[in-house]
């Protein structure tokens, strides 16, 4: 891990509330998380029409597929959402990967043509996908191809 991590205290409470949240559900079976919910424990600052966009995204189901892996999916329209911080975040039309939860962790690895991609604008817009997100008790990690791209989030 190369990217100096960016302090973000903010992030701890929901971060936690999250990776709380899926390790109690998964243990009960199929269970959905609305995408909005999610992105909130990312740290990505979206105004409130884009908020507005992703909420209609609707909710990831997560399928338990062992006592600590499963998959996750989410549809529907693809949406181009422009953070406050110059970052352009795209959801494709399908969203999906495996997960992994623990008492104190959660990593989400996208599937290839199903992951979230992050771009930014240099003359013209520049796209990588998110391989992964993990999250823990100290930090977001967002996964991009080369290290120098990833994004990390410290609390």
């Amino acid at each position: 891990m190369l990217v100096e991590c960016i302090p973000r205290p903010e992030l701890r409470a929901p971060v936690l509330e999250l990776i709380a949240r899926v390790q109690k559900a998964h243990t009960g079976g199929e269970f959905t998380i609305a995408l909005a919910d999610m992105f909130t424990s990312f740290g990505l600052s979206l105004g409130a029409g884009e908020w507005a966009k992703l909420r209609a995204r609707g909710d990831v189901r997560f399928t338990p597929q062992s006592e600590s892996q499963g998959a996750f999916v989410n549809q529907g329209p693809k949406r181009e959402l422009p953070t406050e911080d110059g970052l352009t975040i795209i959801i494709p039309s399908s969203l999906a990967g495996d997960y992994i939860t623990t008492p104190s962790s959660l990593t989400l690895k996208f599937d290839e043509e199903a992951a979230l991609r992050g771009c930014k604008r240099v003359f013209v817009l520049i796209c990588q996908d998110i391989i992964k997100i993990d999250a823990d008790e100290h930090k977001v990690y967002m996964d991009l191809p080369g290290e120098k791209y990833d994004l990390c989030f410290v609390f």
